[in-house]
């Protein structure tokens, strides 16, 4: 099975021991520091005999070092910005790490030298700043060459996004049209280059379906992409993928609604014949009970965990901006039916009087001052808890539209109203998986993979994530 972290097998291994090793030096070096060198922070050196803490606790930086930046997404496939975004990351991650281990020792009521734990976090960010620093200095993650079949707007808003973010280590080195496509060919050759075709993210044309098990075998595309709106084609395409030999790559599928329905596929068959389920309507009649008791056992905890930072947050937007502290919109929910929802202002009072609902924009110049710090961590979500608690609102689900824009999407989008089977969420596989400013098509794919493949456990993989994008401020 290949890898698809972006790195080879000897730097997926060296990665986390090359942090279990700053996290245990920097546990060694608080140590011998607070020992042998006077710290303006403290009134005396450490006795020597308290070494022997190294000795038995070693194995608590051993054990949440791993953890820790697995849970801050330093094992996840590299993305852009991860140069820059490094400080903030591990100071996050150190940080919180620090305070696990401080927890750790006041519940356990061991005694331990509460110092030792500051220098600690202190070393261990710079240790792991510097060892990652040099991981993405001197080994990038390999780009494999891709090839794009299809010319639809998803295939080139994938073939953007690629380039734009160097998703997964991919190189775009062109695209195939489909066989219904083919006309685009004919048309370019009547016509010649289309204007803006040099800038075109799906770059050159490189033949056809045909032509895919000769660029294979020349090692001029290691991967394709399928992301074409017709896929009566695929047949034919696999057929051809079949002649291409050892060296074919891996075929990946830009899904569409249908496609994102039967992530998790049951049979029925009659005689011989097999027949896909893809909507399971009494399966949700039983699971149904078990989200609403999950529901309601986090959702109360996360309510009594945020309510001082919701009070703190109702007192900065009271005090930095005129209008309410609450801003009460309605929202589209299951069954299509509506239903109120608030959220902390973040935007003028007066936003939407002339332009009415408009989607949020980065750098959104309606933001009031501290607008945009709430929205970045998700604060302004906070008070939809009391939706949660009162049934409207799910913690996990597709993320609830206003009507207008629900209008719009049920008549542009296949397959939209599949989305209001259930309750909308708190946060989804969107949220944790696409950007703020996501296009509700691409939000389309992960809200139907969610339906198809919901479980408790997911439920409570995306809340832990969350946290992470939360803490992080990534996903803005």
């Amino acid at each position: 099975m290949k890898r698809t972290d972006g790195y080879s097998a000897p730097w997926s291994l060296l990665r986390p021991l090359g942090d279990l090793a700053a996290g245990i030096g920097a546990f060694l070096g608080a140590f011998l520091l607070r020992i042998y060198l006077p710290l303006p922070f403290t009134l005396s050196l450490l006795p020597s005999e308290r070494l022997h803490y190294f000795a038995t606790d070693w194995w608590v930086v051993a054990v949440a070092q791993p953890l820790v930046l697995y849970f801050f997404g330093f094992y996840d496939p590299p993305e852009p910005g991860s140069r820059s975004e490094l400080p903030r990351r591990l100071a996050a991650a150190t940080g919180l790490q620090g305070l696990g281990l401080m927890g750790y020792y006041f519940l356990t009521s061991l005694t331990f030298p509460r110092t030792v734990l500051l220098v600690f976090a202190v070393l261990n960010f710079s240790l792991l700043f510097v060892w990652r620093a040099l991981v993405l200095r001197f080994h990038s993650p390999p780009q494999r060459r891709v090839a794009i079949v299809g010319r639809s707007d998803a295939a080139r808003e994938l073939a953007g996004a690629i380039r734009s973010f160097g998703w997964h280590g991919l190189t775009v080195v062109g695209h195939v049209p489909a066989p219904e496509e083919d006309r685009f060919l004919e048309d370019a050759s009547a016509t010649g280059p289309e204007e803006g075709s040099s800038i075109d993210p799906l770059g050159p044309c490189l033949g056809t379906v045909d032509d895919l098990p000769s660029l294979f075998d020349r090692g001029e595309v290691e991967e394709v992409i399928l992301a074409s709106d017709v896929h009566s084609w695929q047949t034919q395409l696999m057929d051809r993928l079949a002649d291409a030999g050892p060296r074919r790559g891996s075929v990946l599928l830009l899904p569409g609604p249908f496609e994102s329905l039967i992530g998790r596929m049951r049979y029925r068959w009659v005689q011989d014949l097999p027949l896909i389920e893809v909507i399971r309507q009494t399966e949700w009649r039983v699971n149904r009970p078990l989200k609403r008791g999950l529901d309601l056992l986090v959702g109360s905890l996360l309510l009594l965990l945020a309510l001082p930072i919701m009070l703190l947050c109702a007192a900065t937007v009271r005090l930095t901006s005129k209008g309410p502290v609450l801003y009460e919109q309605t929202r589209v929910g299951i069954g299509q039916r509506p239903f109120s929802l608030r959220k902390f202002r973040t935007m003028r009072q007066d936003a939407e009087q002339t332009t009415g609902e408009v989607l949020a924009q980065p750098g959104d110049p309606r933001l009031t001052s501290v607008g945009g710090f709430l929205r970045r961590y998700r604060l302004d979500e906070l008070p939809q808890l009391f939706n949660v608690l009162g049934g409207t609102m799910s913690l996990v689900g597709p993320r609830p539209e206003r009507p207008g824009f629900v209008k719009s999407y049920l008549e542009e989008i296949p397959g939209y109203a599949e989305r209001f089977s259930l309750q909308p969420g708190l946060t989804g596989l969107a949220q944790i998986n696409g950007h703020y400013h996501s296009s509700a098509a691409n939000k389309l794919r992960y809200d139907l993979a969610y339906l198809a493949n919901w479980s408790l456990w997911l439920d409570l993989s995306i809340l832990l994530r969350t946290v992470k994008i939360v803490l992080t401020s990534q996903g803005t």
